[in-house]
């Protein structure tokens, strides 16, 4: 006996069987009730979600005999011929197999004899992307310009393969993956008609397995169906198919804001005993991710219709513990990890790869939000107490501002600052003045503070040409207002040398604003964004 798979037996026959593509097939009939048919049509979309079906009812409803019409009789000639694959009017061609341009120039030849029945000779090119360029440059003419008794219907997964040239010969239309939830739908509708029984978690299971692809949910089913008919639970159906276990992604993402790195790999090893494929499981994990992200923006859990009660209680709960961004941050990485696992080499194993991303997950440090770093901010501005005014000085130095002022301020309001004020008001300072310019900063960079009283600031460099910079009467002044406004009394600049003693002072002066200079670079700040990374270190490279 001959058997015939359910993706061909139940090969959609007219337009509104065809699942999950009514803005595609809508517009396909009403172009011919109005009878406006282009003459080329590109149609995309991945495996299995009905291009080449679409193609065959369009040309059976071109060529019926009670048409041309919105719907194929099927009962017809014609109609069951195209069905049927013997139409000689109707052409299926694989566009591997005409990579050769002198295969696709004779078809293009025969383009010009009229069809033997019908009313139309149907070209189906399938997988269209393979031609060669030759061949597409046969093609390119009959497109243009093609007898009015021919029609073309080319297909593919891989649109952006097509020449544009092409591509601006047709009429476009993009079929889109299968929702979840119209999968389930059908298979339930397919289970009955066979008149089978199968369990509502084994049907939501088979259509999550095939990603969208109609095709691909019929040949799973036919899968299971021979495997263990409808005596299958779950379980088994997991385990014939290499599906990972849906709680293993919640014990997972469990263990990661645990913070619990053995329990992470005791979960991957217990994914690694049944044979799941960690690809697979970080694609499981990405979309898992990204649902939490959901639930975390949004709150809307009719958003995530397709996921089961229990999963969706136990993702609510994740999502109250995680913030947008770190769930951003991790999304990140598990994508990096999906993209090594995809080009996969001969000495690494799949295996180490997850294991090593899920415990970075597990290991991150926490993200402060930025309400907290700018209270941190605030309370380090306060911790001096607040500014003050001070009366007048003569020298250079500015007067103090009013209001609020950035660093710490002086130890009594009105009075200069103290020594053991200095390093607290040399930091504040120098940022202070990095901002304000940026070339008298880099001079500054070398210097060290010597003393802080009397209203007076001293700096000592090393450098006898860079105390004559820094000297000019322009820069003192610059300095002075800009060390008032720190330290929130009046203060004047004094520049002289660093004494002997001090000078081992700095190496470790010039690595400290080394080291904060690289980490205000924008290129450091932009890499650390774009790859969701941070900065553990600053070294010097070697010259």
């Amino acid at each position: 006996m001959t058997y015939q798979v359910l993706a061909r037996r139940l090969r959609p026959q007219r337009f509104d069987e065809v699942v999950g593509q009514e803005h595609v097939t809508a517009t396909l009939q009403a172009a011919i009730r109005a009878g406006r048919v282009a003459h080329a049509f590109l149609l995309t979309g991945p495996r299995g979600v009905g291009k080449t079906t679409t193609a065959r009812l369009l040309a059976k409803a071109l060529n019926c005999e009670q048409g041309p019409a919105a719907e194929p009789c099927n009962a017809c000639s014609t109609c069951r011929e195209i069905a049927d694959g013997i139409a000689f009017d109707v052409l299926e061609i694989d566009g591997a197999s005409h990579t050769q341009v002198d295969r696709m120039r004779d078809l293009m030849e025969a383009v010009a004899h009229r069809p033997m029945k019908s009313r139309f000779k149907v070209y189906i090119i399938d997988e269209v992307h393979m031609l060669s360029q030759h061949s597409f440059n046969a093609l390119l003419k009959t497109l243009e310009e093609p007898p009015p008794h021919a029609k073309f219907v080319l297909a593919t997964t891989d649109p952006h393969k097509v020449l544009a040239t092409v591509v601006s010969r047709c009429q476009r239309y993009d079929l889109r993956r299968i929702a979840l939830r119209e999968l389930v739908g059908h298979l339930e509708r397919t289970v009955r008609a066979e008149g089978l029984a199968l369990a509502s978690e084994v049907v939501a299971l088979i259509a999550r397995e095939a990603q969208g692809s109609l095709r691909d949910a019929q040949s799973l089913l036919e899968q299971v169906l021979a495997g263990g008919g409808t005596a299958l639970d779950a379980g088994a159906v997991r385990t014939l198919l290499g599906a990972a276990d849906r709680s293993l992604v919640v014990a997972v993402t469990d263990a990661v804001l645990a913070r619990d790195p053995a329990a992470c790999l005791r979960h991957l090893e217990a994914l690694h005993e049944h044979g799941y494929d960690p690809q697979r499981f970080c694609r499981d994990l990405l979309e898992h991710v990204r649902h939490l992200t959901v639930l975390r923006l949004t709150g809307a859990r009719e958003l995530l219709a397709e996921v089961p009660d229990a999963e969706l209680d136990a993702m609510v709960r994740q999502a109250e513990q995680v913030t947008p961004e770190e769930l951003q941050r991790c999304f990140t990485l598990l994508l990096d990890a999906d993209e090594a696992l995809a080009t996969p080499t001969r000495t690494i194993d799949p295996q180490l790869v997850l294991e090593m991303r899920v415990l970075r997950l597990a290991t991150l440090p926490p993200l402060l939000p930025v309400d907290e770093i700018l209270r941190r901010l605030e309370a380090i501005e306060h911790r001096g107490g607040g500014p003050a005014r001070a009366p007048g000085h003569s020298g250079t130095a500015a007067p103090a501002t009013a209001g609020r002022n950035p660093g710490p301020g002086p130890s009594a309001a009105g009075a200069a600052p103290r020594d053991d004020d200095l390093e607290r008001v040399w930091e504040t300072f120098l940022a202070r003045v990095r901002n304000a310019r940026i070339a008298l900063y880099m001079t500054l960079v070398s210097a060290r503070p010597l003393g802080m009283d009397g209203g007076v600031l001293r700096i000592g460099l090393e450098s006898e040409s860079m105390r004559r910079a820094v000297q000019s009467r322009e820069h003192l002044d610059l300095l002075g207002r800009l060390a008032s406004e720190v330290s929130g009394a009046s203060l004047r600049i004094e520049v002289g040398p660093l004494p002997a003693e001090r000078q081992g002072e700095m190496p470790r002066a010039r690595a400290r604003a080394r080291e904060q200079e690289t980490l205000a670079d924008p290129l450091v700040q932009a890499a650390v964004e774009i790859f969701g990374g941070e900065v553990r270190a600053v070294r010097e490279r070697p010259s």
